[in-house]
């Protein structure tokens, strides 16, 4: 499965669905955005994590880090976007609120703060895919 590859499509949902006033489900898209780029490094560097199968973006982040180095916006950037993981797909009327466009905005900031440290911080080098690939 090519996690990196199923990034695109929510990260385009986000942005579309924030220009459309549908600023809960562009939230939701993001936090499924953040989800499949940290997967994509998870993936090559500990498939066989349980953390596969969660939504755990801190935990992740922080098995990543026992092999690239991350920074406290990708740290913050990921512990915002669990916190809102369930909420933005399970919200009661009383949580509306919180999903406005500064909110969906900032959920997009940290989608491309997460995609550049994906695809900068932690580039699959040539001795990385060897190593999977044996």
């Amino acid at each position: 499965m090519d996690y990196y590859q199923l990034s695109d499509e929510p990260m385009q949902a986000a942005k579309i669905n924030k220009d459309q006033g549908l600023y809960r489900m562009s939230v939701c898209m993001s936090t499924l955005a953040i989800d499949v780029l940290l997967k994509s490094v998870l993936h090559r560097i500990a498939p066989e994590s349980d953390l596969m199968l969660g939504h755990n973006h801190p935990g992740i982040v922080a098995k990543i880090e026992t092999k690239y180095p991350s920074t406290n916006e990708v740290r913050h950037a990921t512990k915002l976007s669990r916190k809102y993981f369930k909420d933005s797909r399970y919200s009661n009327t009383e949580n509306l609120p919180v999903f406005n466009e500064m909110l969906a905005s900032d959920f997009l900031e940290y989608v491309a703060i997460i995609k550049n440290y994906v695809d900068v911080t932690c580039r699959a080098s040539l001795e990385d895919l060897q190593e999977k690939y044996k």
